[in-house]
């Protein structure tokens, strides 16, 4: 038993030997599992062996097919349990967490519309009708509340009379309807007029009252 138990430590030591550092942990118990499984059956199979060849009573015969079987077993052993040792799957790679989105950007502040109301005037006038007068107070005051508006003051005529007159006629409208924002403390650069003449009309000539509708001065904010 002792002599046993020497071949297969030697045989052991063999096979971690063979294994080495660079063999892994499976790969190293594989290995030895089966060099030990491979000597204890090789040395089986070399005495049976010598008994056959020395006719069961032979020590010479077990002195050399004992040894020699269980070395080669543990030989062939080592090799299979090498070869079949399971190496542990390897672990699942986390998946990388994505960064989160920035968040959106701040949504732009709805600008407030500026809503001006026009005024009318007299046939062949330009003078600012007391009528006119509340609507243009309140168009200053709009206008005093939202310093960064500027104003188009488009005159306009209707249809009686000629081109060239209109056209004078409809700028001293814009321009009396700028003085008197002006009166009211609105500067004079936030303050563009344009003649327009007989252009543009918002209702028919045909009738006073289209051609009373038609004698207006219009206030469009210059950024609408």
């Amino acid at each position: 038993m002792t002599g046993w138990a020497g071949k297969l430590g030697l045989v052991c030591a063999i096979a971690l030997m063979v294994s080495g550092c660079a063999m892994s942990q499976a790969k190293q118990e594989g290995t030895v599992s089966g060099a030990i499984a491979g000597t204890m059956i090789g040395g089986a199979v070399g005495c049976g062996i010598a008994a056959g060849a020395g006719g069961g009573t032979s020590s010479t015969a077990y002195g050399i097919g004992c040894p020699l079987g269980a070395v080669a077993g543990g030989i062939i052993g080592g090799i299979i349990g090498y070869k079949y040792a399971q190496e542990p799957a390897p672990s699942p790679a986390a998946t990388p967490v994505p960064p989160a989105p920035p968040p959106p950007p701040p949504a732009p502040v709805a600008r407030e519309r500026i809503v001006l109301r026009g005024v009318h005037f007299d046939f062949n006038k330009y003078n600012i009708r007391p009528d006119a007068r509340p609507i243009l107070d309140e168009a200053a005051d709009i206008l005093s509340k939202h310093p960064e508006v500027a104003v188009n003051v488009n005159g306009y005529c209707d249809a009686i009379g000629s081109y060239a007159y209109n056209l004078k006629l409809s700028q001293h409208r814009a321009d009396a309807v700028a003085a008197y924002l002006e009166g009211k403390g609105i500067a004079e650069n936030r303050l563009m007029t344009h003649g327009y003449g007989k252009t543009h009309f918002v209702a028919t000539n045909a009738t006073a009252e289209g051609r009373a509708e038609n004698r207006r001065v219009e206030l469009v904010p210059a950024s609408d």
